[in-house]
């Protein structure tokens, strides 16, 4: 849990996102095709409009059509509360000591990318306050394709287990993958040897 926190906060003092952040627990998807749409995108822009607030809770169904599909070619089923939210990275781990850490999916969703970083700039290309950064502690390992988009075969490509991990949904980027300044943070926490995906919603 103390790496979790620290990769999190690293996010904000590293100057990768913006502040606030969000602490999400529940049943959530390694697979969201885009972030900014989903759930946590819904409880992202919630808790930014005032509409919800801490101990508020939001749930997916899958639509009919897609239940033979799994994330990221259908809709994924997720569920999350809030736990809290915060201004201060030094914040997030007193946040995470409280939650149900390894019982339930955790993220930790931000504002939104730090664009007075010219590494964020350079690599998104314009400022755009839909691209959200989400750092994931899953209860269990999900497989997550390290190339997928919502157009592919499943059955295409390799998968890789993920259980902590950053994410960031956008359709536009500069062509190289992941992100220097995000890698680099990670990296800070993790170590090197990232393993690295791409999906495109």
């Amino acid at each position: 849990m103390a790496d979790f926190a620290e990769l999190s906060a690293g996010m904000i003092r590293h100057g990768v996102a913006c502040a606030p952040w969000t602490l999400v627990a529940g049943e959530l998807s390694a697979n969201a095709a885009l972030p900014c749409v989903g759930i946590l995108g819904d409880i992202r822009w919630s808790v930014r409009d005032g509409s919800l607030t801490v101990g508020g809770a939001r749930a997916t169904e899958r639509i009919e059509w897609e239940a033979d599909q799994l994330p990221p070619w259908g809709e994924p089923e997720e569920s999350g509360r809030v736990l809290a939210t915060g201004s201060n990275p030094a914040d997030i781990a007193t946040a995470l000591a409280a939650a149900p850490y390894g019982q339930e999916d955790i993220a930790i969703v931000f504002d939104q990318l730090d664009f007075s970083n010219h590494e964020i700039q350079s690599h998104f290309q314009w400022e755009d306050s839909r691209i959200q950064l989400t750092c994931f502690a899953l209860a269990h390992p999900q497989h997550r394709p390290l190339f997928a988009d919502t157009l592919a075969d499943p059955d295409d490509g390799p998968a890789h287990p993920v259980q902590a991990f950053v994410s960031v949904g956008y359709k536009l980027g500069g062509g190289r993958y992941p992100c220097p300044a995000i890698a680099d943070a990670v990296v800070r926490v993790l170590g090197p040897g990232l393993v690295v995906g791409q999906m495109i919603g």
